[in-house]
């Protein structure tokens, strides 16, 4: 289980710390900031006027995200072991 949270922490501040980076990007380094968008946006469903219901999916990732996740998959193999006892 800690190994778990582990790899979950480390993949979210990946994450986060990858969409500040990309987004802040210039210069020769802009190519970090490259992204790709996947959306799924049906529209809604029902409308009325009480309430809305609609579903939809929104996934967008850059290449600084996919970098720094790659890191901490890296990390995480790397210091786990010592980090945490298998017991």
């Amino acid at each position: 289980m800690k190994k778990t949270l582990y790899m979950v922490l480390l993949v979210i501040a990946a994450t986060f710390l990858g969409d500040i980076v990309g987004d802040y990007a210039y210069g020769s380094l802009k190519w970090l900031g490259y992204s790709k968008t996947l959306k799924f946006d049906p529209g809604t469903f029902i409308d009325t006027d009480s309430f809305k219901l609609a579903f939809g999916f929104f996934l967008s990732f850059n290449v600084c995200q996919l970098l720094l996740v790659l890191t901490a998959v890296l990390v995480y193999y790397k210091t786990a072991p010592k980090l945490i006892s298998g017991k």
